[in-house]
């Protein structure tokens, strides 16, 4: 006993009695009613402290310093071994132990404590040790496999059953067999004797968190189940257990009508849930270590049941597959036959019982590397195939998880009906391109069983990754939420955490998450891993909201917390959202590279696209534009490997900017045709309409362009408000840039006010030049100087970028038509050597015709049509804004020669095109260069004063484009102009 005070009892006594409780000093064992009871050493020594000292109060603060002296333990496992001593007990023996609120416990036994040094008659023969209590048929096993045709039968009411008849080394080894299996995962000694094992899970990993049904449709009596391993990790014949708790838990775990429990769930509500709790334990046979015993023990209407199966180690899955089907012929009775075979040896078990503890853990990278060994070895094994499914899409390996679904799906048969329709949901959601179905399917069997809590989390979640979060947060606002167990209750915290970070909304994040935090970590024992995962969305949220004066220190102490529950997969993440987080440092690019590598040998998709990506980010904001594009394009390569298509389409949106200012229109429209057969929903359509708008009006499409952006604010007003202000502003300045061409200056004047609502300072620019640019074609010059002014102030903030190189060439554009020609100069030269190194081939070409236009108006036209050439060269024939503008260039370099009949051929091309595009702006321009009646099919005099009167655009002229000796030549071409 860890308590060193002298007991009552004489030091020769060996039993201690009290009521039908008998308790064997020597040998630490317990029988209730004449059946052995297992107790872990930690329980033992607390049953034996309260015997001890019966009707006396023992606070919380006394029973922890004489159960764990001089260690640091967490509140909840006194409640939970108190908990668990009960249930041990069994009724009405649990009722000895009463709580008194906010004091401690007292223990009432029914009579005096009693002591003896020799068991006290009546005594029975050694071999009622042996004796069972469950009162089903017997059954018969496979080949080499044994029931216990003796201990099938109920036990004599007798102490005798206390009688050591196996030697004091098996007792010994009996004893040890309750050692806990997540001794490994908490702090060394202050959890060496508890019996809980960490089955819980953390975040929005809704698939491991068992079902919480209490559904009646089929007409099944609703149970709650909690499985619980009575393990002995020396024990080389512990891995059947294991075996047999997933086996059970999937058969469990897979029916509506079943609430199954972790034992860190029946721990944590240890005060209001009253469970079946099923107790699982194998070891070798006494003296034959080559036959295995597997058992289960557990309360069943009233009745303790003691099922045992034994045989060869080597039939050990034989053994669980037969001790499964008796389990469930008790629990439910009407669904243990509809069920497929245990299709493994004896050696993939073995392994499979590592990939459980990987599973259990959820370091899903080991995980997944040990399945996978599991389902070569044995390929029928439906549960393998699909905790290897379940693995593979946490790294974001979707095809694979996909196909290993599949196929899991085809190996489980048979099932009951509702289990099938359950996996096949499941594989649904395994699939980025299948959301929508998924969403579908998980809502018909949220309306079927309303209750099953794991259905109503998968759905929130796929509503959360399809736009709906509104929806989402509606579904997990439900006060039954709160009446779930703890496990549900946390997954749910973390799971509306995500869902406010996914909105934008850090404060409500970290509310949620330090929720689920201050749960977890009252809790102890069992949450490591959602307190480890409560504590990174905590580090996240503050990055979110205070950016670089966030403490990064956060997100190693996440990481550390995971890593201590075993769950490196999710550590590895945190330290890479740290390392992202922190500033840069010498070592930061070869600390990126390990996790790179560590993330690739682990099969960790996910990791590797992000690192990828974040490398991108960084090679792009220290200038590397063309690194920052083929880092892109890896990360989309392993996108397309892993079959993660939401991560894929995110990184073809970027890419397909970088498509545009390339000038790699072809690729750009490929790019785009395929993100529309992707069918993006949500925000994603919306930012899908942007780049479809900004492509049409290269195109010329202006229209068309118009149109798709009225249409994605009509769909932006149905979705939750969000970043909406930041959507509603892009959509403000690529209509006003389209409406522009087509001669809409009032529509112009609207959006680009909805344009400067963006609160980013690198958009700020695009807005003040458009606006200036609308009131110089309106005539109104001193207005279009003022907001030109303003443009300018800002790009002196913006410092050297891509961004800021295209303001500039936004700017200097505008400064040429107002005659500002070497201020224009100037900005094109500064912005010229940027784009130039980031290969943005459309910004290039840009800056270069607006230099061709600043010679041409100066006169100098060989270095005018050197310039246009290059910016030609660089562009596809069908980028319509800047081949206009170059062909109206070609057109006043051949008035300057006085080629009269090739202006005339080229314009009337050019009027041609421009009347196909329905561009006004174009064909306004041309009539300020060519008299009326030279153009074919020119537009009469009459249309030409309706156009100026209907556009309001009287400063439609190129009169800049020409040197000063030449305009007032051009002079009588320009009445028609005036109203």
């Amino acid at each position: 006993m860890t308590d060193t005070r002298t007991p009552p009892w004489p030091p020769d006594s060996r039993y201690l009695r009290t009521g039908d409780l008998v308790i064997d000093l020597r040998y630490r064992r317990v029988c209730c009613d004449g059946v052995e009871v297992e107790l872990p050493q930690r329980l033992f020594d607390l049953l034996v402290l309260l015997m001890a000292e019966p009707h006396t109060l023992h606070g919380r603060a006394e029973l922890f310093a004489r159960l764990w002296p001089g260690l640091v333990v967490e509140d909840a496992n006194l409640s939970q071994n108190m908990w668990l001593l009960r249930k041990a007990l069994g009724e009405p023996r649990k009722a000895w132990i009463r709580t008194v609120a906010k004091g401690g416990y007292v223990f009432e036994p029914p009579g005096p404590i009693e002591w003896f040094a020799e068991l006290p008659a009546p005594a029975e023969p050694a071999a009622a040790v042996a004796a069972s209590a469950d009162t089903g048929d017997s059954v018969e096993l496979p080949d080499a496999v044994e029931a216990r045709p003796a201990e099938e039968s109920r036990a004599p009411t007798t102490v005798a059953a206390i009688e050591p008849g196996p030697t004091p080394e098996s007792a010994i080894r009996r004893s040890t067999s309750a050692a806990p299996r997540w001794k490994r995962w908490a702090r060394p000694l202050a959890w060496a004797a508890a019996v809980l094992a960490i089955v819980a899970i953390a975040g929005s990993l809704l698939w491991l968190r068992d079902p919480t049904s209490a559904d009646t449709s089929a007409g099944a009596r609703p149970l709650t189940v909690a499985l619980i391993e009575v393990e002995d990790r020396a024990n080389a014949a512990r891995w059947p257990v294991k075996l047999l708790r997933e086996w059970l838990r999937w058969k469990l775990g897979s029916l509506p009508e079943v609430t199954l429990l972790t034992e860190a769930d029946l721990a944590a509500d240890a005060e209001t849930s009253s469970p079946t709790v099923v107790f699982l334990s194998s070891g070798t046979a006494t003296g034959d270590a080559s036959q295995v015993v597997i058992r289960a023990r557990f309360h069943e209407r009233g009745e303790e049941q003691r099922l045992e199966v034994k045989g060869p180690l080597s039939q050990a899955p034989a053994l669980v597959d037969t001790l499964s089907h008796r389990v469930m012929a008790k629990l439910v009775p009407a669904r243990a036959d509809t069920w497929p075979a245990l299709a493994l040896d004896a050696a993939a078990a073995r392994r499979y019982a590592d990939a459980v503890e990987a599973i259990d853990r959820r370091d899903w990278m080991a995980a997944a590397a040990i399945s996978n060994e599991v389902v070569r070895q044995a390929p029928n094994f439906a549960l393998a195939r699909m905790q290897l499914a379940r693995a593979r899409s946490r790294l974001a390996q979707a095809s694979s998880a996909v196909e290993q679904m599949q196929i899991a799906i085809e190996s489980a048969r048979p099932v009951p009906a509702e289990v099938g329709e359950s996996m096949r949901a499941e594989a649904l959601a395994m699939d980025p391109q299948r959301h929508q179905q998924a969403r579908e399917a998980y809502a018909k069997l949220v309306a079927r069983y309303p209750e099953q809590s794991n259905y109503a989390l998968q759905y929130a979640q796929l509503l959360s990754q399809t736009g709906e979060l509104q929806q989402a947060l509606k579904r997990l606002s439900a006060p039954e939420w709160e009446r779930k167990p703890m496990g549900t209750r946390v997954t749910r915290l973390l799971l509306i955490s995500e869902i406010h970070q996914l909105m934008g909304d850090p404060e409500r994040m970290r509310e949620y998450a330090r929720r689920a935090e201050r749960i977890t970590r009252e809790a102890g024992a069992g949450w490591e891993l959602e307190h480890g995962n409560a504590l990174l969305m905590i580090a996240v949220a503050d990055t979110m909201q205070y950016k670089e004066r966030a403490d990064v220190g956060q997100y190693e102490q996440a990481a550390k917390r995971l890593e201590a529950a075993g769950n490196r997969t999710r550590a590895l993440y945190a330290r890479f959202l740290g390392e992202t987080t922190a500033a840069p440092g010498e070592d930061s690019a070869a600390r990126m590279q390990t996790l790179l590598a560590q993330a690739r040998a682990g099969g960790y998709r996910r990791l590797e696209i992000d690192i990828l990506a974040r490398a991108a980010g960084q090679h792009y904001n220290a200038g590397d534009w063309p690194g920052y594009r083929k880092l892109l394009e890896e990360a989309l390569m392993v996108t397309r490997d892993s079959g993660d298509v939401l991560i894929g389409n995110r990184l073809a949106m970027a890419l397909l900017v970088e498509d545009i200012v390339g000038a790699r229109l072809d690729s750009a429209d490929e790019r785009l045709r395929q993100l529309r057969k992707a069918g993006l929903q949500g925000r994603w359509e919306i930012d899908l309409a942007h780049f479809d708008a900004a492509l049409s009006s290269i195109h010329g499409r202006y229209e068309y362009a118009v149109a798709v952006l009225d249409g994605a604010e009509r769909a932006l007003a149905k979705l939750p408000p969000g970043d909406a202000g930041e959507s509603r502003a892009r959509i403000g300045c690529l209509r006003a840039e389209a409406r522009l061409p087509l001669g809409d200056l009032q529509g112009a004047r609207s959006d680009w006010l909805r344009c400067s609502a963006s609160e980013q300072q690198s958009n700020q620019v695009s807005p003040l030049v458009g606006r200036a640019r609308t009131e110089w074609l309106g005539g109104d010059k001193e207005a279009a100087a003022e907001l030109l002014g303003r443009a300018q102030t800002v790009l002196a903030g913006l410092g050297d970028s891509p961004v800021a190189s295209e303001a500039a060439v936004e700017i200097a554009t505008l400064l040429t038509r107002t005659g500002a020609l070497a201020e224009s100069d100037r900005l094109y030269q500064r912005a010229l050597p940027l784009l130039r190194a980031a290969q943005y081939q459309w910004l290039v070409a840009s800056a270069e015709t607006g230099l061709a236009e600043n010679a041409a108006a100066r006169g100098e036209w060989d270095a005018s049509r050197r310039l246009s050439a290059d910016a030609r060269a660089k562009i596809p024939a069908d980028a319509w804004p800047l081949i206009s503008r170059l062909s109206l260039l070609d057109i006043v370099a051949a008035l300057a020669a006085d080629d009269r009949p090739r202006a005339a051929a080229l314009a009337s091309e050019l009027h041609a095109k421009a009347q196909r595009n329905g561009d006004r702006l174009t064909q306004m321009e041309l009539h300020s260069l060519m008299p009326y009646g030279v153009v074919a099919g020119d537009c009469s005099r009459a249309h030409r004063d309706s156009m100026t009167a209907s556009t309001g655009m009287r400063g439609a002229s190129l009169l800049w484009s020409k040197p000063k000796s030449q305009q007032l030549a051009a002079e009588p071409a320009l009445d028609t102009l005036s109203p």
